[in-house]
């Protein structure tokens, strides 16, 4: 879907008034001027009578076909933050023109983003409550490549070789908190609220914590992810890690990119 919305984020339903035969079989090919606001590409499969005409429509129909239309990544994020859909949805209509949500073309990143921001002012309007599943190393990898890509600066085969290295994609003890990297605070294991937002959370850390300062290397985040002190009292990366982290690297070589749909397919068989 989202490919489809890059291509067509501003697709609209032409509204036609005339008559129109029920039983051929009707394709658009959606286009918009944003700044007419005109559906003006039509074709047919089969003859059909031609809408004698067209409107322009209000902002409020575009904003909620767009809303419609992207349900499904909507939902996923509105999950993952363990905020009520109808909630999300109500606070999209209100902050729209803010987040320039009809003229994205990565509506991914820009419900992220808000999502991010949402939760530090409006904390009321999320759950934290832990919900525990039983997910699948197939699931957890392609949420760790929706991340990467996400963020972008992440190398997709250290952050899953790490988590590899960590759980195993299986510790339930880990797995229990929804932590899959053995990311620590002064009380223990972290805790999140859900698989999703635990990976999230984790590749984040990583963009955040470690790429985005330079730490690029297997060797340069082990220093601080995993260090010890050598013959010379000088911290390095604990090698043992380096070696395993680095051996682990090559089942992760390659991934295609992960879209919501492909998410949302892998989550399913997992009911």
């Amino acid at each position: 879907m989202k490919e489809y919305i890059k291509k067509n984020k501003k697709g609209l339903i032409l509204l036609s008034i005339g008559a129109v035969l029920l039983t051929f079989s009707l394709t658009m090919h959606h286009y918009i001027n944003r700044d007419e606001m005109i559906v003006h590409s039509i074709s047919y499969n089969v003859d059909a009578e031609v809408p004698e005409t067209s409107r322009i429509l209000s902002e409020e129909e575009i904003l909620n076909i767009f809303l419609t239309t992207n349900s499904d990544t909507i939902k996923f994020m509105s999950d993952m933050f363990q905020i009520d859909y109808d909630v999300l949805v109500n606070k999209l209509k209100e902050n729209y023109q803010e987040i320039g949500l009809l003229n994205t073309e990565d509506i991914d990143k820009v419900l992220l983003d808000y999502l991010i921001n949402l939760e530090d002012s409006e904390e009321e309007l999320f759950d934290r409550t832990l919900s525990v599943s039983n997910p699948s190393k197939e699931y957890m990898v392609a949420l760790i490549k929706y991340f990467c890509d996400f963020y972008g600066n992440v190398d997709f085969s250290i952050a899953a070789a790490i988590a590899q290295i960590e759980s195993g994609y299986s510790a339930k003890s880990m797995l229990n908190k929804n932590n899959i990297f053995g990311g620590m605070s002064s009380r223990g294991l972290i805790r999140y609220k859900n698989i999703e937002y635990g990976i999230y959370s984790y590749i984040k850390l990583l963009s955040e914590g470690y790429f985005g300062k330079g730490l690029t290397t297997v060797e340069s985040i082990g220093r601080v992810y995993n260090p010890m002190y050598n013959e010379n009292g000088v911290k390095i990366a604990k090698p043992s890690w380096v070696a395993n982290v680095t051996n682990a690297m090559s089942n992760y070589s390659t991934m295609n990119p992960v879209e919501i749909e492909d998410l949302l397919s892998l989550k399913e068989t997992l009911q």
